[in-house]
């Protein structure tokens, strides 16, 4: 029985050695759909690393999940009649530079807004707040946003989503705003 074993472990090795050696030479960003990666930063835009152990799949690759237009499937519904895939906390983003310091918050999404967009996310999910005179995405701790919980300013964000529009004047885009702004006219002035 353990002869069998180490020819079984011997063959597994040898069926799977190009694979990884493969891999090796992919990473910071290189690594296509379906490639082994070791993190997310390994993989192209718009693509993640992870495994699925429920499919029997246990080395780490590059993978993407895009989500299909529903107004292409069926259009002329009112626009209540459609689902979309929305994000939560769309601006909180893994490996985002800070802009305020170093961040202690968690994280929901691995893709940028632009990746998001390209993905097939048409509903973004952003908490708004007064921060450092401007209007910020941002976790909260006790209701206020800090340097350690802030992510950008909210404008950015914006921007990011109007060239996507620019470029796909068809498309639409669903903004549910969690809305801490005090001032007056804030987000007016923000989408101004």
């Amino acid at each position: 029985m353990s002869a069998q074993c180490c020819i079984l472990a011997a063959a597994f090795l040898l069926f799977r050695l190009p694979y990884y050696s493969d891999a090796l030479s992919c990473s910071s960003g290189q690594c296509q759909l379906r490639e082994v990666c070791t993190s997310s930063v390994d993989c192209v835009g718009g693509l993640f690393c992870s495994s699925c152990a429920a499919d029997g799949d246990t080395t780490n690759t590059c993978h993407r999940y895009k989500a299909t237009n529903v107004t292409s499937i069926r259009g002329g519904l009112p626009f209540n009649k459609y689902s979309w895939l929305t994000t939560h906390n769309s601006f909180s983003i893994v490996g985002e530079p800070s802009q305020t310091g170093p961040r202690v918050t968690f994280y929901n999404q691995e893709d940028s807004v632009t990746d998001q967009l390209n993905n097939g996310v048409r509903g973004f999910m952003l908490d708004m707040y007064d921060f450092l005179d401007d209007i910020w995405l941002c976790h909260s701790f006790g209701g206020v946003c800090y340097n350690y919980t802030s992510f950008e300013p909210a404008i950015n964000t914006l921007k990011e989503m109007e060239a996507f529009l620019v470029a796909n004047p068809t498309e639409i885009i669903t903004i549910f705003i969690e809305d801490y702004v005090t001032r007056t006219q804030g987000l007016t002035s923000l989408f101004t």
